[in-house]
């Protein structure tokens, strides 16, 4: 019997169109959801008086959804444009929320250990371990200004791809464009203060409420989409 022969073509051909635009289609949803978990759950830190499990358990799991949702964004950007600008930004969108969680956690941690065993007697003590505070608590802020290192760049890169995108368009990547590189900028001419400790504005009250709005664009578009 002779043996059946594939087509020269055959190991060269990808996975099957449906089961990949499958794939595609789980991350632009999940990413899009996680996305706007990220950004509800970063505004309630911020906004919200909550009991300090709470607000600890919501800083540890909001840069996971942040993470989704960068890679989500990825996915339904390069649905229509693939880009090596959003390639980059999904790189950077990766590395961002692992250094954010870092330094929640380092500063958390801090706090926790600073209030549980530090109990000033008399004003020398106290001196002294204000400076001390100072010292370690320089490890947490030069993890802050490593993450907005890394989510800065990343909103640029993903703005330039929302602006050739028709569901958010050239004004609402624009306005991640001003943030991203706004920030960028106060954040190296600070360094390595980041810029609120110094008196200057702070971006991520309006980046985390243009992320709200991005992930619930996203949301819409890809129901209209499917």
């Amino acid at each position: 019997m002779q043996a059946e022969t594939l087509p020269a073509d055959a190991l060269a051909r990808p996975a099957s169109s449906p089961a990949r635009n499958s794939v595609n289609n789980d991350w632009i949803r999940f990413g899009a959801w996680s996305g706007l978990i990220f950004s509800v759950m970063f505004m309630s830190i911020a906004l919200v008086p909550m009991p300090d499990r709470l607000s600890t358990v919501i800083a540890l799991l909001f840069p996971l959804f942040l993470l989704v949702g960068h890679v989500g964004l990825y996915h339904f950007l390069s649905q229509h444009r693939p880009a090596f600008t959003t390639q980059l930004a999904v790189i950077f969108g990766i590395c961002a929320p692992v250094l954010v969680s870092a330094m929640l956690t380092a500063q958390m941690s801090l706090i926790s250990y600073m209030e549980r065993y530090y109990h000033p007697l008399d004003e020398v003590t106290k001196a002294s371990q204000i400076n001390i505070w100072r010292a370690v608590d320089s490890v947490q802020l030069g993890l802050d200004v490593a993450w907005d290192m890394f989510i800065l760049p990343t909103i640029i890169l993903f703005s330039l791809g929302l602006m050739k995108h028709p569901a958010f368009g050239r004004v609402f990547g624009g306005i991640g464009l001003f943030l991203g590189t706004g920030g960028l900028i106060l954040n190296i001419w600070t360094f390595p203060t980041p810029p609120i400790n110094v008196g200057l504005p702070d971006v991520g009250p309006f980046a985390v409420t243009w992320y709200g709005i991005l992930f619930m664009l996203m949301i819409r578009a890809n129901r209209k989409m499917a």
